[in-house]
């Protein structure tokens, strides 16, 4: 088997069968005026519309969601400081306590 041999061989040209031009030109006009009924653009641009409505939508709910987390957040730390301030006052309180009894 000589590769070149069949590479000449299934490469070389050949005359297009009898009509050919005639039935590709049909087929360009015939899929030409397919394509242009077909395809409307409207659909597209409503597409575009929803997936940017649902794009804008989800970082919206993120934003209120991170924010909500955020005043939890900071809501537990004032809790917090409180009841170490009250901690604090009254361990301040035994201290006085125990020094003023001598």
């Amino acid at each position: 088997m000589n590769l070149e041999r069949d590479l000449t061989r299934a490469l070389r040209r050949t005359p297009p069968p009898p009509g050919f031009a005639g039935r590709v030109m049909q087929r360009i006009e015939r899929e030409g005026v397919q394509a242009r009924r077909v395809r409307p653009v409207w659909w597209r641009a409503a597409a575009a519309s929803l997936t940017l409505a649902a794009l804008l939508g989800g970082y919206t709910a993120h934003h209120v969601i991170e924010q909500r987390r955020g005043e939890h957040a900071r809501d537990q730390v004032l809790l917090a400081m409180r009841i170490a301030g009250a901690k604090m006052r009254y361990a301040r309180q035994q201290v006085h306590g125990i020094g003023s009894e001598r």
